[in-house]
């Protein structure tokens, strides 16, 4: 019997902060950048995202009608990064890193979304990764 490797999705920006800057506002003002328009259980309706970056730690949504679960963090390993264990939709029991580290007068942020199995949204991940970091970048 084979199996199948789906391969994981990498995707990488560039910020004009420092390491421990670019950590800090990915994960304590996460709330300030997300798209959750678009990219999130809420939509409009979000009053809130928050990262709880310690390893047992939510990352999840707030609205009106109470919270919604995206991750448990798995590990941190601050400013250098962390990892989420997924719990969105058809892609839960995948994991997401995020690494950071020193580019010129900035950073490299590093994300990788991984684990897909053969039912899993791969490619719907591979283009929504490519518009959540967007204002983020633009931060």
């Amino acid at each position: 019997m084979s199996t199948t490797t789906i391969e994981a999705v990498h995707k990488t920006v560039l910020v004009d902060f420092a390491p421990a800057e670019a950590f800090e506002l990915f994960t304590g003002g996460i709330a300030t950048w997300w798209p959750v328009g678009t990219h999130s259980y809420g939509g409009d309706e979000v009053t809130d995202v928050v990262f709880e970056a310690q390893a047992g730690g939510r990352v999840y949504e707030v609205t009106a009608a109470g919270e919604q679960d995206w991750a448990r963090v798995r590990s941190v390993d601050r400013p250098h990064g962390f990892v989420l264990d997924w719990l969105i939709g058809d892609a839960a029991g995948t994991e997401v890193e995020v690494r950071f580290t020193p580019e010129g007068a900035g950073s490299r942020v590093e994300l990788e979304h991984r684990g897909f199995g053969a039912s899993d949204p791969r490619e719907r991940y591979a283009s929504g990764w490519d518009v959540v970091p967007a204002p983020y970048v633009a931060r």
